[in-house]
């Protein structure tokens, strides 16, 4: 038995919902994956109670500090541990079917720990007093330390955490699934749905992992001496160069906004290989790979650079011709995305769709995520940027693509869930779930756009100073909605069946294909 199984079989409440069959022969896809998805939904369900509990401490006056920490928790919470690692485990597992590799070794073991160590290290900083925004514009957290906010032990502690973090998203994941895609050895009874480069769905996830590769290796060169002079190996003086806001920022933003295309790569990836599996007359094709194809490579190119629209928080070190080319590059984005967006609706045109849970989901969150690129777009632009890149539009637009993401990742787990689990799901509740989740999620979305639009600043613990509290409560009743929604979800895995206890249903390699 795999070590990662045998630590599902220990995991409280989340046993029932992910844990594996021992005796399937799908051990070596199924355990490292389904051990990394368990995690990511504890993650999910603190950064919920946190993604709630923020309106109540506004509306109940309970102290900015108190804000502060749940807010800078809710955000580390929902992007990494629980989002990027959804991506990971689910994306690891679909390659693992499609190419007959194995997910076993100390690779796949590090990612879990890099992880959920590196997630858990922060969260105690954050416990600690060390509340930094996601884009940690340095030097504010060194600034923190000088103002007495927080110790110089709980700076170290939390760039110890992100370090963590961050090697397993650039290095050890992406690594792993390179490694799967070109090295090894095929195993014939590991294969799943053979699938090769040709496929966009595989294609995507290459590109993604390669975009982590490239972009993060400059931030991690930074944040390597940073860290190691935090730890008083060498002294500080000597990494001067990296510690100047304008190299750490230029670094930072460089893979910050990429991981987010790489996501969107990845994730797009996923739906055009599972939309295939669904349509009604049994093609099994998408409308044009040609066209889904050339949506990726458009993508990866125009996103490169796109980041220069965040200009605003980079002055006076940018250029303003950059920042209009960062302008120029997020249309181009665009344009890739319309790609995707009629090559996924010819597809269905034209054949038909089986309007099951998972591929509705899915559906339902690139919905979300293209509602996501209009509100970025608006933002790109260097007069609105200046308007808006301090709002709560700010906030909207990066809560939205997250969550836009997640879903879409939950809608492809839920066509994994059979071959991870050997079990199956409810139809009524996987429909409870989309219902009540796309509402809460549009909801959240456009109350987060229009308190920005009326001038309602981000990270701002006061909403009833400005006039903006009724944005806190309308965000408040969205959550809830989703709340409700993961409520039904977490139990429709509880109270999922065997698939030999279910008339009719395949077994789990079957439904895998």
């Amino acid at each position: 038995m795999l070590a990662a199984t045998k630590i599902l079989q220990r995991l409280p409440f989340f046993n029932r919902m992910f844990g594996v069959d021992a005796e399937d022969g799908l051990q070596e896809i199924n355990s490292w994956p389904a051990l990394m998805i368990a995690s990511s939904f504890i993650w999910l369900a603190v950064a919920g109670l946190l993604g709630v509990a923020m309106p109540l401490i506004q509306r109940f006056d309970l102290g900015s500090e108190l804000f502060y920490m749940a807010l800078t928790a809710h955000g580390a919470a929902l992007a990494f541990p629980f989002s990027f690692q959804l991506m990971a485990g689910i994306s690891l597992h679909r390659a693992g079917g499609c190419v007959g590799k194995p997910i076993t070794g100390v690779l796949p073991a590090l990612i879990f720990i890099c992880m959920n160590l590196g997630a858990a290290l922060l969260t105690v900083a954050i416990l600690l007093g060390f509340s930094v925004s996601l884009v940690v514009m340095y030097p504010l957290p060194v600034v923190g330390v000088a103002n007495g906010q927080w110790s110089f032990n709980t700076l170290v502690l939390g760039f110890t955490g992100i370090a963590l973090v961050l090697t397993m998203m650039i290095y050890l994941y992406p690594v792993q699934l390179l490694k799967m895609m070109f090295f090894g050895k095929k195993r014939e009874d590991l294969i799943l749905s053979e699938r090769t480069l040709d496929d966009p769905g595989m294609l995507g996830m290459v590109i993604a992992a390669l975009v982590l590769i490239v972009m993060g290796t400059p931030l991690m060169i930074i944040a390597s001496y940073v860290l190691v002079a935090l730890y008083g190996i060498i002294p500080l003086d000597v990494v001067a160069w990296a510690t100047k806001p304008v190299v750490f920022q230029f670094a930072f933003f460089t893979f910050a906004h990429n991981l987010m295309e790489a996501m969107a790569l990845m994730v797009i990836s996923g739906i055009y290989a599972t939309l295939p599996l669904y349509l009604a007359d049994g093609t099994r094709e998408l409308y044009s790979k040609r066209l889904a194809n050339a949506a990726l490579w458009i993508l990866l190119i125009t996103s490169f650079s796109s980041f220069f629209h965040h200009f605003i928080t980079l002055l006076p070190n940018l250029p303003a011709s950059l920042a209009y080319h960062g302008n120029i590059m997020s249309w181009g984005t665009g344009i890739g995305a319309a790609l995707s967006i009629f090559t996924i609706l010819a597809t269905i045109w034209k054949h038909g769709l089986r309007k099951e849970p998972g591929i509705m989901i899915a559906l339902m969150g690139f919905v979300i995520y293209v509602m996501d690129g209009a509100s970025a777009l608006v933002t790109s632009n260097v007069a609105w940027s200046f308007q808006l890149h301090g709002t709560m539009w700010q906030s909207g637009h990066t809560m939205t693509v997250l969550i836009a993401m997640s879903m879409m990742w939950i809608g492809v787990l839920y066509h994994h869930y059979p071959v991870l689990t050997g079990r199956t799901l409810s139809a009524k509740q996987g429909n409870w779930f989309m219902v009540l989740f796309t509402a809460g999620a549009l909801g959240a979305g456009l109350v987060m756009l229009a308190g920005g639009a009326a001038g309602m600043p981000r990270r701002f613990a006061d909403w009833a100073q400005g006039g903006w509290a009724v944005y806190g409560d309308l965000i408040l009743v969205t959550g809830l909605l989703m709340a409700v929604g993961l409520i039904i979800l977490a139990a429709n895995f509880m109270k999922s069946r065997k698939l030999d206890e279910v008339p009719g249903s395949a077994s789990a390699p079957e439904a895998a294909e």
